[in-house]
């Protein structure tokens, strides 16, 4: 592992006092990828694709685990099984960053996301990364929640049943 891969590599606490992994997604990892997809209930994966079966699944998890200049995703991993994944993807024609989070079925209440969620924050800043947006549908309640339990300032605007957020990392401690 490389001196900057190395650096990247961050521990954290859940909240049922368990310590997981925080570290950038490899290649390696794209079959872990898939299998945290398929975890999913239909209303999750749902939640996280605005659509029940993604047709691309093997892309998708290999744009997370393929390192590239604009994006960024970040694994949370206990006893080296992938619990969840936050990303986000650079758009500089928009001039934002977008960011998502999916945290296996059977790892949800631990507080997963809200770890990722934080640590990815920190790691954007680093990176230059000024704000985060997201697409959320209103009645996902779980990541609506998770991003409140972040503290991060934002702004939310109501479109439809979709839910659009403006996260202000400026404004993040």
């Amino acid at each position: 592992m490389d001196t900057a891969a190395q650096q990247q590599v961050s521990r954290a606490e859940l909240l049922d006092g368990a310590r997981v992994v925080l570290r950038r997604l490899r290649p390696r990892d794209a079959d872990q990828v898939v299998r945290l997809y398929e975890t999913l209930t239909d209303e999750e994966c749902y939640f996280r694709f605005f659509a029940l079966h993604p047709v691309h699944l093997r892309e998708w998890a290999r744009s997370l685990t393929e390192p590239a200049a604009d994006r960024y995703a970040l694994g949370a991993f206990e006893a080296d099984v992938l619990l969840g994944v936050a990303n986000y993807v650079e758009d500089p024609s928009h001039g934002c960053t977008e960011v998502a989070v999916v945290v296996d079925h059977n790892q949800h209440l631990r507080g997963v996301g809200t770890v990722l969620l934080q640590r990815l924050g920190q790691i954007a800043k680093e990176h230059g990364v000024h704000r985060f947006v997201a697409e959320v549908l209103a009645l996902n309640r779980p990541l609506l929640e998770m991003i409140a339990d972040s503290g991060w300032p934002c702004t939310r605007r109501l479109d439809s049943s979709v839910i659009h957020i403006d996260i202000d990392l400026d404004a993040v401690n």
